[in-house]
């Protein structure tokens, strides 16, 4: 046989042996697939509703108890600046004032070292006025609510039947002065009192002695003037 023939007969031989083995191969071993891949799970887009947005309940606390602040004045024998919304001058004596409904306060500084006195709402000079006189000695403050008997006269309620409606009383003294502080109602209800309303004006008059404490000495100078209540607040 000659070599051409032989090489045939073996290529032959080859190209059926691996059409044999082509056969025998199972489709997953013979034919690689390409790997699942999971395709991404678009949704079509929906309407959401807008979120509702809930405001938080309040607290609820205790209310803080309101404390009322101190007045700011005292009766205690010294016109402190801005103590009295009130002044005037009457016979080189300095008439501070100031009232609310019920009650009126006066401050009197004195050029004297004697009593000072503040007459009320008077007629005729010093009759029908509610008189209030006090002094200082020795550091003690004397203070007594009188009547106006007469134009020249006066006496304690007292004696007549009435009240001390003085509320509160307090006096300093000093080389050259005397200051005298009180508190009395607008309308004691005193027969010897007249009453005083919120917002009138009335006639008032002062009296001191430069030197002389008491109730009953004469004084050094008097002198009258105008003073204006506040309005009921």
């Amino acid at each position: 046989m000659s070599n051409t023939l032989l090489w045939i007969i073996l290529g032959v031989a080859l190209v059926a042996g691996g059409i044999a083995a082509w056969l025998l191969l199972s489709p997953q071993d013979a034919v690689p697939t390409a790997p699942e891949v999971a395709e991404p799970n678009v949704s079509e887009p929906t309407e959401t509703e807008p979120a509702v947005v809930v405001a938080p309940e309040p607290v609820q606390t205790e209310s803080a108890i309101l404390v009322e602040p101190s007045p700011p004045w005292a009766i205690d024998g010294v016109v402190d600046l801005g103590e009295y919304p009130h002044s005037t001058t009457i016979v080189d004596v300095q008439v501070s004032w100031a009232n609310d409904s019920n009650l009126l306060r006066v401050g009197l500084e004195s050029p004297g070292t004697g009593y000072v006195a503040l007459g009320l709402d008077p007629e005729t000079q010093m009759e029908g006025a509610n008189y209030i006189i006090g002094y200082v000695n020795e550091g003690d403050t004397f203070i007594r609510d009188d009547f106006g008997t007469s134009p020249t006269g006066h006496t304690a309620d007292t004696d007549r039947g009435g009240a001390n409606n003085i509320l509160s009383s307090a006096g300093s003294e000093w080389a050259d002065h005397t200051v005298l502080e009180f508190a009395i109602p607008l309308d004691s209800g005193d027969a010897m009192d007249k009453p005083l309303r919120p917002g009138g004006t009335y006639e008032v008059f002062v009296a001191y002695h430069d030197l002389q404490d008491g109730f009953d000495a004469r004084h050094s100078r008097r002198g009258s003037g105008e003073i204006q209540l506040d309005p009921a607040p």
